[in-house]
Order: structure tokens, then sequence, then C-alpha cells
């Protein structure tokens, strides 16, 4: 026989509110959450690139970059990729420096390198193909234990269970968990929820929830699929569950850059001292540490450089974040029409034009942009 619920609380709760209990996940409770999931994401879903093709390449790519990313930044980032890296060989042809490249302004850069290694590997080791198996896909660089359930459930329809920032939440609220839940009873109750042979589907349902309707501080209740078997709502805590992880310190970071001149070319520098900057190529560049200045720092390094003192101009201040990373970092200018820097390991001349084509770092960019 199958059991209707209501669409509301009314004061008469008896079976509901047993059913609402965190932990009480009967079948038919389940079963109730798996229709309206479902049913309302057919109806809601947004339009994605990856979702339109969900290949295991693309769908890959698309989970890889919206790690700590929002879906409206990673939009032109991903359709700009699929471009340049159609696939996994031509991913795997490619040069580091290319591949950064169209990562440029994403963040978290070895993300780009580890995406690489792992076309490499597949390339190599599966003829292109990508391994249909969870341990075997979880032992590719970048790839753990959320990434390879996205792939194998979205693209391979594998009923493996997915839990990310967003279904972390739902769960937290359908099951009214103040405190921080054991990530076993998250993935646990994932797996649980999911129904035959819809994976695919329902994952993407309840990643999409979390997205757009069980938001992180203004959840839209009224509207939301699974309002009637939610113990938050029930409660009233849908603003105080889950509980709130912390989040990472800032690091606040001055840096003196140079932006060396000689007849309409600037100078680059592939010294690799600032591991937060992405890229082969950038400006010469130092972190200032203590009590020194971005002048002090500034006039060294170009002292350094020029085996001589060189008059410099400014500071343009140019702001950037990356990560947790905040950084000012402070541009000073000089015309070096007799400095000879070219027989320095490391170093290149270059237009302006072209020096904006081998830059990575959107941070250099904005500086040689504004100068």
């Amino acid at each position: 026989m199958q059991v209707t619920l209501p669409d509301r609380w009314s004061s008469s709760r008896d079976s509901t509110t047993k059913m609402s209990r965190p932990g009480l996940w009967n079948s038919v409770r389940v079963r109730r959450l798996q229709s309206r999931l479902l049913g309302w994401y057919a109806r809601h879903r947004r339009v994605l690139p990856w979702r339109e093709a969900p290949t295991p390449y693309r769908v890959w790519i698309s989970e890889i970059m919206l790690q700590q990313t929002q879906v409206r930044t990673v939009l032109p980032y991903f359709e700009r990729f699929m471009k340049r890296f159609p696939d996994i060989r031509s991913l795997a042809a490619a040069p580091e420096s290319a591949v950064e490249e169209h990562w440029a302004g994403l963040g978290y850069y070895a993300r780009a390198r580890n995406i690489r290694m792992a076309a490499k590997i597949i390339t190599a080791e599966y003829g292109g193909r990508f391994p249909d198996s969870f341990e075997r896909l979880s032992s590719l660089p970048g790839i753990g234990r959320y990434t390879a359930g996205a792939i194998l459930s979205i693209a391979f329809n594998q009923s493996l269970p997915v839990v990310d920032g967003n279904v972390r939440r739902v769960i937290c609220r359908l099951d009214g968990i103040r405190g921080r839940p054991a990530e076993s009873l998250l993935w646990e109750r994932a797996a649980a929820w999911i129904p035959k042979g819809r994976a695919s589907d329902f994952n993407q349902a309840v990643m999409e929830l979390g997205a757009l309707i069980c938001t992180p501080s203004d959840p839209k209740c009224p509207v939301c699929p699974a309002r009637i078997l939610c113990e938050a709502e029930r409660l009233g805590a849908q603003r105080t569950i889950p509980a709130s992880l912390p989040r990472p310190e800032t690091e606040k970071i001055t840096l003196a850059a140079l932006l060396f001149e000689r007849r309409g070319h600037i100078l680059l520098s592939s010294d690799k001292a600032l591991p937060f900057i992405p890229g082969k190529w950038g400006l010469p560049a130092v972190r200032v540490a203590g009590s020194a200045s971005a002048g002090e720092a500034a006039q060294e390094l170009a002292h350094r450089l020029a085996g001589r003192t060189v008059g410099l101009a400014g500071p343009l201040r140019v702001r950037h974040s990356i990560t947790h990373h905040r950084i000012c970092a402070e541009i000073f200018r000089a015309d070096c029409a007799d400095a000879r820097l070219e027989a320095r390991s490391g170093y290149r001349w270059t237009t302006r034009a072209d020096a904006l084509r081998l830059i990575t770092s959107s941070l250099f960019r904005k500086a040689i942009r504004q100068t």
C-alpha cells in the first residue's frame, strides 16, 4: 500500500514526526525524498555545459574547476578550456604552461597540474579511455573520494554517493544534526538515498538543491521540495544547522615587483620564489618580509639584477586575492635601456603583448595593463 505524506506540517504529526527524526529513514521516507527531488530537478535544474554532454572527461574537468569556486565563475573558464583541450589526449599532450594559462584566475593551481598528470596517465595506461572503477579512478592525481564518486555516478550512472558542501548541508538539515557529524554517517546517508538506476540525476539533484534552495545563510524553505521531510525546518533551526566550519585564516602578503623597460620591451622572470603565483613567467618580484618596506625590497632586487643602483618610479599598488592570500603588490618601474640582462638564466625581454600571453598570473597581468 502506498503511503502519502501531507505536504505541510499539521497538528497531528504521529507518523510524520517519527520519520523526520534524525536517523529514522524508513523506505517510505526515502522513496518520498527520491520522488520529490527527482521531480523538482527535472523541472528546475540549471542548464550547464557539462550537464548537456556529461562525458567522463567533461564531468571531471567541471568537478575539479568547481572545487572552492562558484558556478558562475567556472562557466567561462570551462568553455575556454574545452575549446583548447576538447579531450583527454589533447590535454595530455599539452605543455604545463598552456594548461596553467587556461587555468589562470581560478586559483589552487595544483589542480591544473594534477589534471594534466592524470590525463597523461589515462592516455598512457588506459588508451585514453576513462577508467570506470573507483579504485583506478581514485588512484589518479587530484581525484579523491568525492571526485571519483561524482564522475562514476554522473557520467557512468554508477550507484556511488557524493558528499560535497551542498550535500553535507542538505543531509544535516534533513536529519536535524546540530553538531559536526562523522563523515562516515554523511557518506552512508548519501549512499542509502540513491534510487536504483538513477544515481546520475539523483546525485545532481541533491547538489542542486543545496546550491539553489538549501543555501547556507538564506534557505528558501517555502519552495523546497523536501520541506515536509526536513527536521531542521520542523525545529525552526535551518539557519543554525549545520554548524559552521572554521575558515582558514587570511594571509596578508606584500610583494615588491619590478617593471623594467627597454626599447618597448619588459623583463620577465621565471624565478619560482613565490609558490602561490602560478605560471612559468612573471615580473621579477620578491615577498616583503618583516619590517622592510616594499621600496627597500625593490631597490635590493633591482641592484641584484642590474648590478648597479637603479632609479625606480612608483609604486603602483595592485591588490589581488588568491585562495586565502590577500596580496598587495607594489610595482616599481625603471627604464633599463643600458641593462644587459639577457645573459641571465631565467630572464627574458618581451613585448607587452607577448608578456600578457606568456604570463599566467592575473596579478602580474593587472600590473602590466595598469602601467
